[in-house]
This record gives C-alpha cells, structure tokens and sequence, in this order.
C-alpha cells in the first residue's frame, strides 16, 4: 500500500513539474543547446544576446525585428521569441527563418515547455 502511494505521488509530481515548467530547470537548458551559440553578446543575431543573463534579455523586452515583445508573460501567441519557434516571424511583422537556425526545429515537447513558461507568466525561477 505504502509503495502504491509512492508511485502515486511520484506520478502526480511529475505532472504538476511538466504543467509548471521553470526557467531555470526546463528552459535555460533549451536555449544552452540550442540558441546561445548564434545569440551571444557582440554578434547577437537579430539583435539578440541570451547569455549572460536570458531571461532579463527575453521578459518585457521588445523586439528588434517586430512591433511584439520578445516574451509577453502569460501570451505566447503574442511574444516574438515563441513565434519564430513555429514560424519565421513574418505574420507579426518580423522576419527571417524559422528558428533555431540551421538545425532542425525544436521538438514538440521542447516548444510546449517554453508555450507553458510564457503563458504561465515567465518567471524567473
């Protein structure tokens, strides 16, 4: 009975983490393998740094190819940086290419992980 329990909970706090992702444990390792190398200070593309610091370069901060901002806490469908994940960017007034860049794109459950951080708020934990 004890380990039924303990499978259980085991359960349901792995569906509470894959509802409530973090910044620090789900996203920032997405954009460690797969942004930071073409988004770094000094030859940032689309103007775009994500190191040191990518939340405080992501969060409220307006775009430098589009009217959106970068991330819109709680819209992703209204934050540039989601958008060229599942498309180039031009139906919001962006451009360019689907990103990442030269890689195939991200993977549906890596994509979901950032939808799920930006709706939920985008914090920083």
């Amino acid at each position: 009975m004890i380990r039924l329990f303990a499978l259980a909970l085991t359960a349901v706090i792995s569906s509470a983490h894959a509802q409530d992702p973090s910044f620090e444990r789900d996203v920032v390792p997405i954009l460690n393998n797969y942004c930071v190398m073409c988004h770094l200070p000094g030859g940032a593309q689309g103007g775009l740094s994500l190191y040191p610091d990518a939340w405080s370069e992501l969060v409220g901060i307006p775009s430098k190819q589009s009217p959106l901002l970068q991330v819109e806490p709680g819209s992703p469908e209204s934050s540039y940086f989601y958008i060229k994940l599942i498309e180039t960017g031009e139906s919001v007034g962006g451009s360019g290419q689907l990103m990442p860049i030269q890689q195939p794109p991200l993977a549906q459950d890596q994509i979901e992980t950032i939808r799920l951080w930006i709706e939920q708020g985008a914090l920083r934990n």
